[in-house]
C-alpha cells in the first residue's frame, strides 16, 4: 500500500516527534516545514486553539498540495486565578516571551505560591485540509500536576514545562517514554489518531486495515503490562 504524505505544519520538534510516533504503524508519511524549506509566520490571531490551527493549516495549504494538518494548544491550570491563567500564551506573559528556564522557573513559581495542588490542562486544537475539505476538532490531554520543583533533568523534546510536570505516581513527564506517554493519554491519542484516519483515509480497505494495525498495538500493550514487560515487541501483520 502507498503510502500517503501529510504535511505537518509545525516547527516544534516535541509535536513532530509525537505525531510521527502516533502514526508509525500507519500508510502515511509525515513532512514538516524544514523537509521542503518553507516558512511562514502565521499570525495566531484566534481566539481559541482551533482558530489558530485552521489559521495555520489554510495557510500553508495555499503553498503546498498535500493534506494540510496543523494543531495549537491551549492550557488552563487549576488552583490558580484566573488573572494567572495562560490560556493561548503558555510561552509569553506580560507582553514577553519567555525562554525554556524562564517558563520553568515561572510556572514552578505559581505552584509554590498556590494554596493547593496545581494541575496542568492541555486542550490542543486540530485542523486538517484534504481535497475533500476542511475538518476541525479539539482534544483534551489527561491532567498533569503542576510541580513546584523541577525535574533535575532538564532535557525535554520541546515543552519546558515538562520539566515540572508530573504524572499521578509522581513520574515528571520528561522521563517518560513514548509508549508510557502514549497510555497516559490513551483517550486523547485514539481521539487524535481516529481523526486523522477518518479524514485521511477514505477509502474502506484502508480504515479496515488501518484498525486492524491499532487492534494489534493494543493487543501488545496489554499483553506487556500484564506479563511485566518493560519493552513491546509489537510489528505490524501487514499484508498484501
Amino acid at each position: 500500500m502507498d503510502k500517503i504524505t501529510l504535511f505537518y505544519a509545525t516547527g516544534n520538534k516535541s509535536k513532530l516527534h509525537n505525531m510521527r510516533y502516533r502514526l508509525r504503524n500507519y500508510p502515511i508519511h509525515i513532512i514538516c516545514p524544514t523537509d521542503l524549506s518553507i516558512h511562514l509566520e502565521v499570525e495566531e490571531s484566534g481566539s481559541s486553539a482551533v482558530e489558530n490551527a485552521t489559521l495555520k493549516a489554510k495557510a500553508y495549504s495555499e503553498k503546498i498540495s498535500f493534506p494540510v494538518i496543523a494543531g495549537d494548544t491551549g492550557l488552563t491550570i487549576s488552583g490558580i486565578p484566573e488573572s494567572e491563567q495562560p490560556g493561548l500564551y503558555v510561552r509569553r506573559v506580560n507582553g514577553a516571551a519567555l525562554t525554556d528556564d524562564e517558563m520553568i522557573e515561572y510556572y514552578s513559581g505559581l505552584a509554590r505560591k498556590a494554596s493547593q495542588d496545581c494541575f496542568l490542562h492541555y486542550v490542543t486544537g486540530v485542523a486538517l485540509i484534504t481535497e475533500n475539505g476542511m475538518f476541525t476538532t479539539e482534544i483534551q490531554d489527561a491532567p498533569l500536576k503542576l510541580s513546584a520543583s523541577p525535574n533535575a533533568n532538564r532535557r525535554h523534546r520541546g515543552n519546558p514545562l515538562d520539566v515540572i510536570s508530573q504524572t499521578q505516581d509522581g513520574r515528571y513527564y520528561n522521563e517518560l517514554s513514548d509508549e508510557e506517554r502514549i497510555a497516559l493519554e490513551a483517550e486523547g491519542e485514539r481521539k487524535f489518531t481516529d481523526f486523522i484516519l477518518n479524514h485521511l483515509l477514505s477509502d474502506k480497505t484502508s480504515m479496515f486495515f488501518c484498525s486492524c494495525v491499532y487492534e494489534q498495538y493494543n493487543m501488545e500493550v496489554s499483553s506487556r503490562r500484564k506479563n511485566g514487560r518493560k519493552k513491546a515487541t509489537f510489528q505490524p501483520h501487514l499484508q498484501g
